[in-house]
């Protein structure tokens, strides 16, 4: 039996994030809103606790919106020892499963160009900002990256492990590094 933490609410209202009805965390996780948003639909499961999820959890959850950056999560969404940090925009459709330790990002964080990177720069116009969208009942296995710019289609599955650093089609199952169409569902 797993109790819902009861003091992750209470975080969320301090901190002025919508969330909806019958969500559910287990565990720690880490929600933050640096001036920037955080929308979270009806029934959501964000698990934090290796003992709510025994797949191998390394992490807490994190979810983090900053320097103006969103992040929306959809209703009936499932996820465990996610990072999820928006710089720009990440969205999560309804119905989409998320396995343990996956990471989802908008951002290169640093600049790419190595001219740039020694000027030792915090400015976000060169971090490679981009915004990541992620559509409705897709299931993305465990130990995943889902990098800035990525748009995965409705009802597609990423493998376990996988790197998805381009576009994935809806309806469909996408697996390696980087990540590449395996078959379409009929």
């Amino acid at each position: 039996m797993h109790i819902s933490n009861p003091f992750a609410p209470l975080m969320l209202k301090l901190q002025k994030i919508k969330y909806g009805k019958g969500c559910k965390f287990y565990g720690l996780p880490v929600i933050v809103k640096k001036r920037g948003t955080i929308e979270i639909g009806d029934r959501m499961t964000l698990s934090s606790s290796f003992l709510a999820n025994m797949v191998g959890m390394y992490q807490r959850s994190i979810i983090l919106a900053r320097d103006g950056g969103v992040v929306k999560i959809g209703n009936d969404v499932g996820m465990s020892a996610v990072t999820v940090y928006a710089f720009k925009y990440i969205e999560i459709g309804d119905n989409t499963i998320i396995g343990a330790n996956t990471k989802i990002f908008d951002s290169d964080f640093h600049p790419v160009d190595p001219a740039i990177r020694l000027q030792d720069t915090d400015d976000k116009e060169h971090s490679g900002m981009k915004e990541t969208v992620i559509g409705k009942n897709v299931f993305i296995g465990c130990n995943s990256l889902i990098l800035k710019g990525v748009h995965i289609g409705d009802n597609s599955v990423i493998g376990a492990g996988s790197v998805v650093a381009k576009d994935i089609p809806a309806n469909c199952i996408a697996a390696g590094n980087p990540a590449k169409v395996i078959k379409f569902f009929e």
